[in-house]
């Protein structure tokens, strides 16, 4: 479910399901948690030249971190700034480590033609009319699955809650791509898959500086 009005607009990513938006340079995307430890998988992928995408790798070597902090820019694969992280209300936990859930990992479960979060991008593309020649690896919104001393990645509950979001400020012309995380068993969300919502700031619209936060709130929201 889509609104739009003269300074955005809203999109409700339905549970293991995913949706592209074309946002512009200087855009503020936020990305909000509905009701709480959802993961999302978001990707972004250069309008002008689909060739070039946020490219997780290239994100950690110029940032030195696992994760960008709040200022700091994601890269394409030519270390180009993509994005830039303009705030998180949330507790801060995500993931560049994990490639997007795949039929292979449910069927390993047993769980056979199991919606995932690699189809429902590749759907969302075909949408948005663009084709890639491979998946890219997702920035995992809220994914809670951080590295242990012994080297071990534990995946836990997603620590984000109700209201809770991430806003990103586009620095070109993008596709905007983010899927609901399908996986439906514990503990990632919490054994269930609930909606993420997607909130697009226009700054043509609204005139205002690219940094601005505050005309998120004239996004209309959908319930």
């Amino acid at each position: 479910m889509a609104q739009s009005g003269a300074a955005g607009q809203s999109i409700v990513v339905a549970p293991q399901s995913g949706h592209a938006v074309r946002v512009g340079g200087g855009d503020l995307v936020r990305v909000v948690d509905v009701e709480g430890h959802q993961v999302g998988d978001m990707w972004a992928i250069d309008a002008a030249d689909p060739g070039r995408w946020l490219s997780v790798g290239h994100t950690r070597d110029r940032c030195e971190r696992l994760f960008p902090a709040v200022g700091e820019q994601f890269r394409d694969q030519y270390g180009e700034p993509i994005l830039e992280l303009a705030a998180d209300t949330s507790p801060g936990i995500h993931d560049m480590l994990f490639p997007p859930c795949a039929p292979p990992l449910y069927e390993s479960r047993g769980l056979l033609d199991h919606p995932n979060c690699r189809d429902n991008f590749l759907t969302a593309m075909v949408a948005a009319g663009i084709a890639l020649p491979v998946v890219p690896d997702p920035v995992n919104l809220f994914q809670n699955s951080g590295p242990q001393p012994d080297g071990r990645l534990l995946v836990r509950t997603a620590a984000s809650l109700a209201g809770h979001a991430i806003t990103f400020r586009a620095v070109r012309d993008l596709i905007f791509v983010l899927t609901s995380c399908a996986v439906d068993y514990p503990p990632l969300n919490g054994g269930r898959c609930t909606p993420l919502q997607i909130e697009v700031a226009r700054r043509a619209a609204t005139g205002r500086a690219g940094n601005d936060l505050t005309v998120l709130l004239e996004v209309p929201s959908v319930s």
